[in-house]
C-alpha cells in the first residue's frame, strides 16, 4: 500500500509540475503573440519572426546583425523582413525582400489563436519556391502553426 500511495503521489506531483509548465508557455505565448517560429507543413514554408525587438539572424546572413524576421523553407532564397507595423493586438503587416533585394512581398497576417496564424499575401505573390526545376507562386492564402 505505501508504495502504490508514493507511485500515485509522483504522478500527481508530475502532472502537476507539467501543466504548470504549460500554463507558462502558454502564457508567454499570449503575451508575445508576434513573436516564434510559424510553419505551414503543405508548402514547407517557415517564418520566424520577433516583432518586439530585432532578436532573430537569418541564415546565411549574420552579417546583417539581427533582423525582425525571415522566411525560408521550400521557398526560393532567404525572405528578410525589412519592415513591419502591428496594427492591432491580433494583426499585423510585414514586408519582405528577397536576399538579393530584387523583389518585394507585403504580407497580413492575424492571429487566429495561441498557436496558428493566418498568412495572406497582398497584391501579386512574389515569393516562389522551386517545382520540377521551375519557379512556382507560393499561395498567397495558409494558416501556420506555433512551433514549440
Amino acid at each position: 500500500p505505501l508504495y502504490q500511495n508514493s507511485q500515485t503521489m509522483l504522478r500527481t506531483l508530475t502532472l502537476g509540475i507539467l501543466l504548470a509548465l504549460s500554463a507558462i508557455v502558454s502564457a508567454q505565448t499570449l503575451d508575445k503573440p508576434f513573436k516564434g517560429h510559424f510553419v505551414n507543413r503543405e508548402n514547407n514554408v517557415h517564418l520566424y519572426m520577433d516583432l518586439y525587438e530585432e532578436s532573430l539572424t537569418a541564415p546565411g546572413y549574420g552579417f546583417l546583425g539581427n533582423v525582425p524576421g525571415y522566411i525560408n523553407g521550400n521557398v526560393y532564397g532567404i525572405w528578410l523582413m525589412v519592415s513591419h507595423k502591428v496594427k492591432s493586438d491580433r494583426k499585423a503587416t510585414l514586408r519582405f525582400s528577397n536576399d538579393i533585394g530584387s523583389d518585394a512581398q507585403t504580407i497580413d497576417i492575424e492571429i487566429l489563436n495561441d498557436s496558428t496564424i493566418s498568412y495572406r499575401a497582398t497584391g501579386s505573390a512574389v515569393i516562389k519556391k522551386v517545382v520540377n526545376r521551375k519557379l512556382v507562386k507560393i499561395p498567397t492564402q495558409f494558416q501556420m502553426v506555433r512551433m514549440k
